[in-house]
C-alpha cells in the first residue's frame, strides 16, 4: 500500500523543517507519495469548510495523512480533511483543541497532556539522520539573533566565537547567520579574519547546504534562542555547544535548555572555557523516525 502524503506548509522554514522531517521519516519506512501545499487564507478556509470542497487537492489522490506544523496550517488542514478525509497529524502544541486532530506531536517543553491523541517528543523533528562518520576536522557555528527567550548581545556572542575559533586552530569552522542575526554581526566576524574560518551567508545558501554541514560536522556551537538548530544538531550525533546568553525569564523553552545542560547533553561556553573539550554527545535522538513509526501503526 502507498500512502498519499498532503503536507500543508506555512512557509516557515522552521516549521517546514518539521514536517519535511516526518515525511522523509514515514517515507523511509513505508511506501509513500508526498504532495506540499500552501496554507490558505481564514477566508478560503471557512468558505471550503462549509462547502466541503478543497479545490487545492483538485487531481491530488485523496489523502491518507495530512500533516502540518504551525499554527497558520490548523485550518486548512481541517477543511482539507472535511472535503477528501484523511488523518491529520499536527506538528507542535495547536492553538485549537487538541481532539480537532487525529495525532497531535508535542515536544515536551510544551507540557501536553496525557492523551491516546498525543505523541511527546524530545524537542522538535527535523529531517537530520545520525551520522557516525562525522569529519573530525570540521566545525559549524550557527548563530541566531534576538528572542522572547534570552537577552541577545552581539558582543558577547563575537567575544564567544574568537575564543573557540582561535582556541581550536586544528578545526575548520564554519560560521552561518539566520533571518534573526543583526545585520552588522556577521561583517564583524569577518573582519577578525580567522585563517580557519569560513563564513556562510543564509541568504546565499540553500537549506540543504546547512543540513549538510549539521550533519558532517563533529563540532557545532549554536547561540541557546536557536532551539530547532541545538536538536538538528544533537540529532546528527554532533557534539554541541552552547553559548552562553542571560535568560529574559525562566519559561518552558529556557527550562529545556537547562535540562539539556544537566542531563550533559551540552556544553556551555563556561564549562567549555575551562577545559576545550565538548561533552561526547549521548542523547540518540531520532524523534522523526519514532514518531513515523508510531503514525504508520495508528494509520495502517
Amino acid at each position: 500500500m502507498t500512502l498519499n502524503i498532503w503536507r500543508i506548509t506555512d512557509g516557515k522554514s522552521g516549521h517546514d523543517s518539521q514536517s519535511a522531517g516526518l515525511c522523509k521519516a514515514i517515507a523511509d519506512l513505508s511506501s509513500s507519495k508526498q504532495f506540499d501545499l500552501t496554507a490558505n487564507s481564514l477566508a478560503s478556509c471557512l468558505k471550503s469548510f462549509v462547502s466541503r470542497k478543497f479545490p487545492d487537492g483538485d487531481g491530488l489522490p485523496d489523502p491518507d495523512i495530512i500533516i502540518g506544523a504551525g499554527h497558520g496550517t490548523h485550518l486548512t488542514m481541517l477543511s482539507a480533511k472535511r472535503a477528501r478525509k484523511g488523518e491529520i497529524v499536527v506538528i507542535m502544541k495547536p492553538s485549537l483543541p487538541l481532539n480537532f486532530f487525529d495525532i497531535c506531536i508535542i515536544p515536551k517543553h510544551d507540557a501536553p497532556p496525557k492523551k491516546n491523541n498525543v505523541i511527546e517528543t524530545n524537542g522538535a523533528l527535523n529531517a537530520l539522520e545520525f551520522n557516525n562518520n562525522k569529519s573530525k576536522n570540521l566545525g559549524l557555528i550557527l548563530i541566531g539573533g534576538p528572542s522572547k527567550h534570552y537577552e541577545w548581545n552581539s558582543e558577547l556572542i563575537i567575544n564567544q566565537i574568537d575564543a573557540v575559533v582561535s582556541r581550536s586552530k586544528e578545526i575548520n569552522w564554519t560560521v552561518s547567520d539566520s533571518p534573526r542575526t543583526p545585520k552588522n554581526m556577521m561583517s564583524k566576524i569577518l573582519a577578525s579574519n580567522y585563517k580557519n574560518a569560513d563564513i556562510l551567508d543564509f541568504n546565499n545558501s540553500p537549506n540543504k547546504d546547512i543540513r549538510k554541514l549539521i550533519f558532517m560536522a563533529k563540532d557545532i556551537w549554536v547561540s541557546p534562542d536557536s532551539v530547532s538548530m541545538i536538536y538538528e544538531s544533537l540529532t546528527s550525533g554532533a557534539s554541541v555547544g552552547l553559548f552562553d546568553m542571560p535568560k529574559k525569564r525562566k519559561n518552558r523553552i529556557c527550562t529545556s535548555i537547562d535540562n539539556l545542560i544537566i542531563e550533559n547533553h551540552v556544553t556551555t561556553f563556561s564549562a567549555w572555557e575551562k577545559t576545550n573539550v565538548l561533552q561526547t554527545n549521548n542523547s540518540n535522538l531520532s524523534e522523526a523516525k519514532r514518531c513515523a513509526s508510531i503514525i504508520l501503526e495508528r494509520v495502517l
